[in-house]
């Protein structure tokens, strides 16, 4: 698992982001004109992508974008930012695909298409047909592209039926729409002494880490594995945990499991990286402090 290869599939991710939200604006008089400035702002960010103009890509990315895939890049001791332009999935593919809906509310936005989406990713790949969510968000009363996410409907025939007739009135349903609110900006996080990453078992649990007040992890009833953005120093780094648990029903409580492992990256291709700290199962483990040693 080398660095490189660790940020092309955390770049890959952030394309399947979900999304949540409250009151849409339907499309109204003025949908035609954002349809075209939204679109105009996705082509500069393909372009951008595809030419690897790093200049053009910083006028059509959100910030907050920028930030956290630069915080992410760095934090795995990659170049930024020619990394930016090494990983496997590309612009979209949009030709091959229906223009569904336009979406807006507040300072976000959705061009959402319907089709077979092709992201480039290898020849024999077979492009699945679903639903392409490309998401913008307004700064400074300019509309710059924030994210995407695919939804594969491989397993949602109803809704695929229904949009290959044309009809796309499912959008309306509140968990297709844009969240309305910007998301915060972070900071630019430290070059990092060493690669860290967390696994945090949290099974029965709503689990939230706080490592050096840089990277912050929440897991509900899951099992989360991530990157450490600003990486661990080769001393002493402080974690913090809290934890709830969650409401159990019948037979529920022997299932709970909590746990959480610290690992840095090591320069052994056969075992590349190293267990530093492991928790062990924890039972009602509450809230807690834990320091940890890069170099231990």
């Amino acid at each position: 698992m080398r660095p490189l290869t660790i940020y092309r599939s955390l770049l890959s991710a952030f394309l399947l982001l979900a999304i949540t939200g409250s009151t849409l604006k339907g499309q109204g008089p003025n949908t035609s004109k954002v349809t075209n400035t939204l679109k105009a702002v996705f082509d500069d960010w393909s372009k951008a992508m595809t030419e690897k103009d790093f200049a053009l890509w910083q006028k059509s990315t959100a910030k907050f974008r920028q930030i956290g895939i630069r915080n992410m890049i760095v934090s795995q001791k990659n170049k930024w930012p020619e990394s930016l332009f090494e990983g496997p999935v590309k612009p979209p593919n949009l030709s091959s695909m229906k223009m569904a809906k336009t979406m807006v509310n507040g300072s976000t936005a959705q061009l959402v298409f319907f089709g077979k989406a092709d992201f480039g990713i290898g020849e024999g790949v077979k492009a699945p047909e679903g639903l392409l969510f490309l998401m913008f968000i307004k700064e400074n009363n300019d509309w710059k592209f924030s994210t995407s996410r695919f939804m594969n409907l491989n397993n949602a025939e109803e809704i695929s039926t229904t949009a290959q007739l044309g009809d796309y009135s499912f959008l309306d349903s509140p968990q297709f729409k844009p969240p309305g609110k910007v998301p915060p900006i972070p900071k630019l996080c430290p070059l990092p002494e060493m690669v860290g990453y967390l696994e945090i078992v949290s099974i029965g649990y709503e689990t939230k880490v706080d490592v050096a007040e840089r990277s912050k992890h929440m897991v509900i009833n899951n099992v989360h594995k991530g990157l450490i953005i600003g990486g661990l120093k080769k001393g002493i780094n402080p974690i913090f945990i809290e934890t709830r648990p969650l409401n159990k029903k019948n037979g529920q409580e022997s299932r709970a499991h909590f746990e959480i492992n610290v690992y840095r990256e090591t320069d052994q291709e056969r075992k590349p990286l190293k267990l530093i700290y492991g928790s062990g199962a924890k039972k009602d483990p509450g809230n807690f402090k834990i320091i940890v040693r890069g170099d231990g």
